[in-house]
């Protein structure tokens, strides 16, 4: 691979970082502001509770609690911006059964106890939503990215991969959220809502860009915890789990191919076929570590049904005799 692409994946790489980093330090200073009786615990220990926030939407309690999926999958084909989406899912109907929720959970769990603080914490933001946005609630975020999931048929997300889904949607949604977050008092929800101070013609939910660098920062194709878990599946040696690193990062990172779920046989092959020896120029043996490392992979995704249905039980062309 010629040195220009291998920076190019890197300047990507530090770019999603350093979004990433914000998205964090945004969740925590929002965190902060929810916190709604300090004198009732530390704000320390606030702080920790609420990061457990997300994780009740796959609760017993809150686990029929989501969005249309229709709708959200009509917004999602029409590449709204899904922060705009999240605006317009908050209805004044969908607050008021959001806010009767938690109402409820507060009236029926121990004062002071984790869940009680939590119910606390909610109802508090749902109050003072002119100074904590709705789309700072990790729950709410968490609501609509469980509904997203059933939206595109993804049935990774839960409780043990949500944190890792709301810094995802931060990141590329990351100017969007910077937007909302400087004008939380002019933001109107429901079927009307709107972004203040932006166009939003200019985003289109798929990429975003740095403001200091016109470089473009892409969703990632596949969570980070899949390819830990089929990382983890492989008995392989030190020097094989590194070729094989190297292998993905060329497909993930350089080729950019689209989300998982968008992935079909002709898009291997034209990655294999095509890309892949047009751009890296590869001897034999990389282009025989390419399809080997590309078929292991797509097995895997195979065997947790995370690949489409058009791949069927035949691999793809370009990986045929691949060992």
């Amino acid at each position: 691979m010629a040195k220009k692409k291998v920076r190019k994946a890197g300047m990507v790489k530090r770019q999603q970082t350093k979004k990433h980093t914000k998205a964090q330090q945004r969740r925590k200073f929002a965190s902060r502001r929810m916190i709604s009786n300090p004198q009732a615990a530390t704000q320390k220990r606030l702080e920790e509770l609420l990061s457990t926030l997300p994780y009740l939407a796959f609760s017993e309690r809150f686990e029929d609690f989501k969005f249309d999926v229709q709708t959200v999958k009509k917004e999602l084909d029409a590449k709204t911006p899904e922060p705009l989406i999240l605006m317009r899912l908050l209805t004044d109907e969908f607050l008021e059964g959001f806010r009767a929720r938690f109402e409820e959970f507060e009236r029926e769990t121990t004062p002071q106890s984790p869940d009680n603080l939590l119910a606390k914490a909610t109802i508090h933001q749902l109050d003072h939503s002119n100074e904590i946005p709705h789309l700072s609630n990790p729950m709410i975020v968490a609501v609509y990215l469980k509904t997203r999931a059933e939206a595109l048929g993804d049935d990774t997300l839960d409780k043990e991969t949500i944190h890792d889904a709301l810094n995802d949607y931060e990141v590329r949604n990351s100017d969007l959220i910077e937007l909302i977050s400087e004008s939380p008092n002019e933001l109107i929800y429901g079927p009307e809502a709107k972004i203040p101070n932006s166009s939003t013609s200019e985003f289109d939910g798929k990429v975003i860009t740095d403001s200091v660098s016109e470089e473009v920062v892409r969703v990632p194709p596949i969570p980070e915890k899949i390819l830990v878990d089929f990382r983890e599946s492989l008995d392989w040696s030190d020097e094989e789990l590194s070729r094989l690193d190297e292998d993905l990062e060329v497909f993930l990172d350089d080729f950019q191919p689209p989300v998982y779920q968008e992935w079909t046989p002709d898009l291997i092959d034209e990655f294999i076929n095509e890309w892949f020896v047009r751009e890296a120029n590869p001897l034999e043996e990389d282009l025989a570590s390419m399809r080997k490392n590309m078929l292991y992979f797509l097995r895997h995704l195979r065997e947790k049904s995370l690949l489409p249905s058009c791949f069927g039980d035949t691999r793809p062309a370009s990986l045929e005799g691949a060992a």
